[in-house]
């Protein structure tokens, strides 16, 4: 128990504390299988996406929800399988082929010439995640993404929520922000982690508003959709609790919007969402082997598998919003640490001004 407890006082000051983001010590170098747009894949990893391509149950990602990856995960006594068969669902979706395929076309394409969309006057706003101050190494505030997308013509900008903020004081924020910007004609959204939560949030108190149809596009970037269980447990357990409160007193951080971070029933992330139709969602999730799991997300992967295939924050059913396209991050968890091309995440930007934008 008292371990158990160490892991989730460890959640309250991971995002503060200076954990390693280095990636799991794992011997890759004889890895070259390619399979379901993954490369480099190890023996074990094909395996189990082959052992996912042939499991006949659940065809279509909507049938794999957070109880039945559990189940899965329980009856295989393999949380690698169940997360296999996430990603196999996930990327043979065909709207997310589609997708995935424009993605690897467009990559080639701007390796040879970078677009410029500065005639588009589209702005990039960044709705950050939970202290995103205090920790910019992890990189909560988007500034790589920020960078990115000026360097390809595009306005861009970071939202200023309190960076532990409530989900209802941010989503405010949010809506306020927008209320403000007036200069271009659209507005694409990219939220990270608990600043996904936020986006929800906004989304649900002034998305039809007027001014909120500039918005045309929300990158859901590993977000933190509908709460995390680390949370709910550290607030089921007076113990837990109690350590995770004292902690955050003495760093002066803001205890309920921790809170509102919380699954389960009741919890304000919880609520479902409706996305307005002018809205192009576009998810970025990550989908970890056990053994890929970095130094900072592994004490909380581990406790997480209990309720199924996780990226080491949220459940991986969890991380998605279903009516967007999604690219799924094989070996990849909540950090990020496994290199994505560069020309990929620029033609994932161009995907946002090209396809997402819509009259």
């Amino acid at each position: 128990m008292r371990h158990a407890a160490f892991l989730l006082i460890l959640l309250a000051s991971a995002c503060h504390v200076d954990h390693a983001l280095e990636t799991a010590a794992v011997d890759v170098s004889g890895c070259k299988a390619s399979m379901l747009f993954a490369t480099d894949l190890c023996a074990d990893e094909v395996a189990n996406l082959k052992w996912a391509q042939d499991f006949k149950e659940y065809p279509r990602i909507a049938d794999l929800t957070r109880e039945r990856l559990g189940q899965i995960s329980q009856s295989e006594k393999s949380v690698d399988r169940a997360a296999a068969l996430y990603y196999h669902r996930m990327v043979t979706e065909p709207k997310n082929t589609q997708f995935i395929t424009y993605l690897l076309r467009r990559e080639k394409e701007i390796e040879k010439k970078m677009p410029n969309f500065a005639d588009k006057k589209v702005l990039l706003l960044f709705a950050p995640g939970m202290f995103y101050r205090d920790n910019p190494q992890v990189g909560a505030d988007g500034k790589q993404f920020r960078m990115m997308a000026r360097r390809m013509g595009i306005a861009d900008g970071i939202i200023p929520v309190e960076q532990t903020g409530t989900i209802e004081e941010n989503a405010n924020t949010i809506c306020e922000h927008l209320q403000r910007e007036d200069a271009f004609g659209s507005v694409i959204l990219a939220s990270l982690s608990k600043g996904s939560g936020d986006v929800k949030r906004a989304i649900q108190i002034c998305g039809n508003e007027p001014y909120f149809k500039k918005v045309k596009v929300w990158y859901n970037v590993v977000g933190i959709n509908k709460g995390s269980h680390l949370i709910t447990d550290i607030d089921q357990t007076w113990q837990y609790k109690m350590e995770a409160r004292s902690y955050f007193c003495w760093k002066g951080y803001n205890w309920d919007g921790f809170m509102s971070m919380r699954a389960g029933a009741g919890a304000p992330l919880e609520t479902p969402l409706v996305v307005p139709p002018h809205i192009t969602v576009i998810n970025v999730v990550a989908v970890p082997g056990s053994k890929y799991v970095s130094e900072r997300a592994k004490p909380f992967y581990d406790y997480l598998t209990r309720y199924g295939p996780n990226d080491g924050l949220t459940l991986l059913a969890d991380s998605h919003i279903p009516e967007g396209v999604t690219y799924a991050s094989w070996r990849n968890d909540h950090y990020f640490r496994y290199e994505i091309p560069e020309a990929r995440l620029y033609a994932m930007i161009a995907y946002a001004v090209e396809v997402g934008i819509r009259p």
